[in-house]
């Protein structure tokens, strides 16, 4: 099997340099428009304006997971979901995709649909998830502040953080891994936003370089597109979150991460 990224980011890793995740969201509550491309038609049309501008592959979702967001059931999730990631493969068939759920019987719809990739926040909470992408030989995301995002206590202050992250890749790499998914088809992703708070962020991103080299060899991917931290890390954006996700994607890139999982590709 070739490595996460040669395989579905093979311009990117050919030229060295960092891939973009573009992201389709298909919910109608989505904290960055609103809905506005939660219909087949119009995912379509804005994932065409995401590849011309440079997306690697794209990543949709249909569970929104913003703070204070509430679960949606598998079968509406999938109702969403599976339209969107069909008509994608359709219009867009060397374009990989990636489904954002954390939920095995939605992935498994995904894939059959077209998707590429599972991106699952909560790093295999599903029992059923981890045999659903080895059988199916898919690229998996996995994600670290899942359970903290949800309020349970984190085994962490500030001053560690960029450790903390760390330990929970490197664990949920392990769980991966003792379930028999190959290495190479993981990506890690530290979670910015997710069990971290306002200036936590920054921390975490300061240790980036730290944490892309303990997860090695799988890439690292980062989402900070749009989120409410960036204002106060970078007020120089002045409220522009395009601009102040571009800044701190400049950085991560720095610190060595691979993708970026982004509304608007730089």
């Amino acid at each position: 099997m070739k490595p996460f990224l040669e395989r579905f980011c093979p311009a990117a890793a050919a030229a060295g340099r960092p891939a973009a995740m573009g992201i389709v969201n298909a919910t109608p509550d989505s904290f960055s428009d609103g809905g506005a491309h939660a219909t087949p038609e119009a995912a379509v049309a804005w994932a065409r304006g995401l590849v011309a501008a440079g997306a690697d592959l794209l990543d949709v979702g249909a569970e929104s997971t913003r703070p204070g967001y509430a679960p949606v059931p598998a079968d509406e999730e999938e109702r969403r979901l599976v339209p969107v990631v069909a008509a994608l493969r359709a219009a867009l068939p060397g374009v990989p995709i990636s489904a954002d759920t954390r939920k095995a019987s939605v992935a498994r719809a995904a894939l059959d649909a077209g998707a590429d990739i599972v991106n699952d926040v909560s790093s295999l909470e599903d029992p059923d998830m981890a045999s659903l992408v080895r059988e199916r030989g898919a690229g998996l995301v996995l994600m670290n502040g899942w359970p903290e995002h949800n309020g349970a206590p984190r085994d962490a202050a500030p001053g560690g953080l960029a450790d903390w992250v760390l330990r929970g890749l490197r664990a949920a790499r392990a769980r991966a891994l003792a379930a028999g998914i190959a290495e190479e088809a993981l990506c890690l992703d530290p979670g910015f936003g997710f069990g971290l708070r306002g200036a936590d962020n920054a921390e975490v991103l300061r240790g980036l370089a730290g944490i892309v080299a303990g997860c090695a060899p799988c890439p690292v991917l980062v989402g900070p597109s749009r989120k409410h931290f960036l204002a106060a890390q970078y007020p120089e954006a002045r409220g522009d979150r395009d601009r102040a996700t571009a800044l701190f994607c400049a950085e991560a890139v720095a610190a060595g991460a691979r993708i970026l999982r982004v509304h608007a590709v730089p």
